[in-house]
């Protein structure tokens, strides 16, 4: 098998895993959506506050982006009726599996079923992007297309040539004193991200301790002891320090 063959085989493993995870995620988050929309029942597609879901341009979503790029309010307000469209019609429900009642052949049968009717939902979920790419394209000027391509060519292919990402280097025939500087770009990138990463431990590491350092010693032996029975509430532990 081929690296691109291997990679391609991945990425729809991962796809396949994720869009079922992301089903699951929003069916057990429905009851509290509901709620939140002020419906009598929970409707696919639904957006709760003004998160901006888009087909094909993801990236608009981000409030940044729509202010970089000049949308209207119109324009953002159409984009959401689109992407609204594009959930409810692409909505795909997750079959109800008790894998633990199934012997290994029954698994590998409904896996199959599964992955055949993901199949089939992949291909009809491509038709309906391209249908809103279409509504979105058509919805945004010239100029504004341009710009959307200038940013996603700065937040997705620059961070590829950034790390060297499929020999992007020998494919764009760079010269070694163009590498050099993309070397110590990465470099000096790397090393901000190392001293934001530290700085973020530290003040984690301290909020952490004055969250104990409210609790009685009572509750502290009370913690230790959930902490020792599995209730792991603790992401990065520190010492408990009981109260003076």
């Amino acid at each position: 098998m081929t690296m691109q063959k291997y990679f391609k085989k991945f990425i729809l493993s991962s796809c396949l895993v994720t869009a079922m995870g992301m089903v699951s995620f929003t069916q057990a988050q429905a009851p509290a959506r509901a709620q939140i929309l002020g419906g009598g029942g929970f409707q696919p597609g639904a957006a709760v506050g003004d998160y901006l879901y888009l087909p094909a341009y993801q990236i608009l979503s981000s409030l940044q982006v729509q202010k970089e790029v000049n949308l209207t309010g119109e324009q953002v307000g159409k984009l959401k009726e689109i992407g609204k469209k594009f959930q409810q019609n692409a909505w795909k429900q997750q079959p109800q599996v008790d894998w633990t009642k199934l012997n290994e052949a029954e698994r590998k049968a409904k896996t199959e079923e599964i992955r055949k009717e993901y199949d089939k939902w992949a291909v009809e979920s491509k038709k309906l992007t391209e249908a809103a790419r279409k509504e979105i394209d058509a919805l945004l000027t010239p100029e504004q297309l341009t710009k959307i391509q200038d940013i996603e060519l700065r937040q997705q292919s620059a961070p590829m040539l950034l790390y060297g990402y499929n020999n992007l280097s020998e494919k764009l025939n760079l010269t070694e004193e163009q590498k050099k500087k993309l070397s110590q770009n990465k470099e000096e990138m790397q090393k901000k991200l190392a001293e934001i990463q530290k700085e973020m431990s530290a003040i984690q590491d301290k909020a952490n301790r004055a969250a104990l350092e409210v609790l009685t010693p009572q509750q502290i032996s009370e913690l230790k002891k959930l902490k020792q029975e599995g209730f792991r509430i603790l992401a990065n532990p520190v010492q408990l320090k009981k109260k003076d």
